[in-house]
């Protein structure tokens, strides 16, 4: 007991020491939350002023420079589209199919007939394409809107890659891909076709189903070519980019895809 005794007497008078606790000034604690309740004041008032600038319409200013530039590029885009009219479209007997790509944004008004034959070829906005059978109509066409677009002779194979690697088409009102075969035999299976090599070969030959497959499918939503397209109010005869291309048009198809 007496060791015991002694052994408290030397563990009370030699006590493990406690680390302070770290205190903060009263005066930094209130400046920090003065920091942060000023913070929370500007944060909301930045998103009054975000919301009603919002609401308020604005109001885009146009000088009158502006409108009579534009009315000029009007004008030359009418007499230019006048001009290419005249001209004449010769394409081979031999070949029966046509790419058509829409690259070309000219400033200006755009003519309403060349916004319409756009509209009808389903070329509605930049770099869509679409495949299309060669006929007087659409020659006529293709002369009218073609310093907005580029077209040629498209081969076997850029039909085949086409179709496999941007197909897609309209099922029940619903755009979805090209990537099964059961797919095309739903649609086609009663024309004799079962699979996507089928969808190629009817639409390269311009077979007696083109049309009923050229409508099932969407128009190719495509990408400029690395740098994009140079001299776009140029023929391609001029080393532009508009016009007809021929079987160049394969080159220009293999860079896109």
């Amino acid at each position: 007991y007496n060791e015991y005794k002694s052994y408290l007497s030397v563990a009370m008078s030699d006590p493990i020491q406690q680390p302070a606790l770290k205190t903060v000034p009263v005066a930094l604690l209130r400046k920090r939350k003065q920091i942060n309740k000023e913070r929370v004041n500007k944060a909301v008032e930045r998103k009054l002023r975000e919301k009603k600038k919002s609401g308020v319409k604005k109001v885009n200013f146009k000088r009158a420079e502006y409108f009579v530039n534009e009315n000029y590029r009007s004008e030359m885009n009418t007499l230019r589209i006048q001009r290419l009219q005249h001209r004449v479209i010769r394409i081979p007997e031999t070949v029966k199919l046509l790419f058509v790509m829409r690259i070309a944004k000219i400033p200006g008004k755009m003519p309403e007939n060349v916004r319409k034959i756009l509209q009808s070829m389903r070329l509605n906005e930049m770099f869509h394409a679409v495949l299309v059978r060669v006929s007087d109509s659409m020659i006529e066409k293709i002369r009218i809107v073609d310093p907005y677009i580029t077209w040629g002779y498209p081969s076997l194979r850029s039909v085949h890659d086409l179709i496999f690697k941007h197909g897609y088409g309209k099922v029940e009102g619903v755009k979805s891909a090209l990537s099964s075969n059961v797919l095309i035999e739903n649609k086609f299976g009663e024309q004799g076709m079962l699979c996507l090599d089928d969808l190629v070969k009817e639409l390269f030959s311009v077979g007696k189903h083109f049309d009923a497959v050229n409508e099932f499918i969407c128009p190719f939503k495509l990408n400029p070519p690395k740098g994009g397209f140079r001299r776009v109010k140029d023929s391609f005869s001029k080393n532009g980019a508009w016009g007809n291309r021929a079987e160049k048009i394969n080159s220009l198809i293999r860079k896109i895809l």
